[in-house]
């Protein structure tokens, strides 16, 4: 889609234009490269990305930042735990008229903190206090669910949000998880790929045989062909199961080589690719901002660690993804400056003027909210300068 005179059109609608940026694929991660990835997308991604920035740094925009919210908290109080959720609602509508791009909910099951099981009804709940902002669930596990619900879900939700929730899948990695589904987990590739084209075909109004049922799924969604999906992943099967279907492949990996497996498989499926988010190199995927990034590490350092020790303790065989920590200390997380940082106003300021959105994670490890606006209001109030 090439839409005409890109640079006199109002940022969020050129974003709106393009499929990966309709969805908030732009920032869904931040610290994802994805020039390249627009620019395959045949749109006008990269020329989105070059004019909000152009409007930053001439002060004609507020800061660019993402959210992610996984509501894990070590809390036993069921009070505070839902005022983590109330939070996150609260921050999604103040945020959308004051920078934020998109926000991302996560899924895990079983976890002793209470890691977010359910993203569909967190992202409707987020859609419905806002108007504007886009919406990823990131990553939907889709071996998980039983389809035709599924598909009835999200093409409601599609329709409460007017097309702003986007999902990026994955096959999943906790073994924990697969044991409470009943679903083994050597198949759980196999059963992804099918999956998603059942989705596919049921949002299409197709009738579709699931089990020996036949399954017709109505209302149709917002979207043509239902809500985006997007491929996420950290292996060269990842990125070629998400060229072989035509979908945004994020990657979770620094690993260039992927790229290539990616289009290699798009073209011998005839499939045009769609495009790729990658991780930066250098650039946190977590970041708070604070005049005192000292006194800041003293205050939140502990809920930082919390969440980067549990992440690093489920992929302590899984190397090279991106945004996982292997500090044991919160030193040792402050002083590696790697995918958790704690940034100045002048650092989080360079990071936007190149086109990096802030990935911010503003209750990250069950972070008070109380104590979390103050850091989510800095980030907020980043301007060129």
């Amino acid at each position: 889609m090439k839409i005409p005179n890109v640079e006199e059109s109002d940022a969020r609608a050129v974003v709106t234009a393009c499929p990966p940026f309709r969805s908030g694929l732009w920032g869904i991660s931040a610290g994802w490269t994805q020039t390249g990835a627009m620019e395959r997308c045949g749109c006008v991604g990269s020329a989105a990305s070059r004019l909000w920035v152009g409007r930053f740094l001439r002060g004609e925009a507020a800061a660019i930042f993402t959210m992610r919210f996984a509501m894990r908290s070590r809390t036993a109080d069921s009070s505070a735990r839902a005022d983590l959720y109330a939070g996150t609602l609260d921050m999604c509508a103040w945020a959308e008229s004051r920078g934020c791009m998109a926000a991302i909910v996560s899924q895990h099951h079983g976890v002793p903190d209470g890691y977010l099981p359910s993203p569909i009804p967190v992202a409707a709940a987020i859609a419905a206090r806002t108007s504007t902002l886009h919406v990823s669930v990131a990553a939907l596990l889709l071996a998980l669910y039983e389809p035709a619900k599924l598909a009835e879900d999200l093409a409601v939700v599609d329709l409460l949000s007017r097309g702003r929730v986007s999902y990026v899948v994955g096959i999943g990695y906790r073994d924990e998880e697969f044991a409470m589904f009943g679903v083994d987990r050597r198949t759980r590739a196999q059963i992804t790929e099918m999956r998603i084209g059942v989705l596919r075909k049921l949002w299409a109004g197709q009738t579709v045989e699931i089990d020996g049922r036949p399954v017709t799924v109505t209302p149709a969604p917002y979207s043509p062909g239902g809500p985006m999906l997007a491929y996420g992943g950290g292996s060269e099967a990842a990125a070629r199961r998400a060229g072989r279907l035509g979908m945004f492949f994020v990657a979770e990996t620094h690993d260039s080589d992927l790229r290539a497996a990616y289009l290699d498989e798009a073209a011998r499926a005839g499939v045009a690719p769609v495009g790729w988010a990658f991780p930066e190199t250098g650039v946190p995927l977590t970041v708070f901002v604070a005049d005192d990034p000292d006194r800041a590490w003293a205050d939140i350092g502990e809920y930082l660690l919390a969440d980067a020790t549990s992440y690093a303790e489920w992929n302590s065989y899984r190397t090279g993804t991106a945004s996982v920590s292997f500090a044991t200390t919160v030193s040792e997380l402050k002083d590696e400056q790697g995918a958790y940082q704690i940034v100045t106003p002048e650092q989080a300021r360079a990071f936007v003027a190149r086109g990096v959105p802030l990935g911010l994670q503003p209750l990250v490890g069950g972070l008070p909210p109380d104590r979390a606006w103050p850091y989510l209001e800095a980030a907020a109030a980043i301007t060129a300068g």
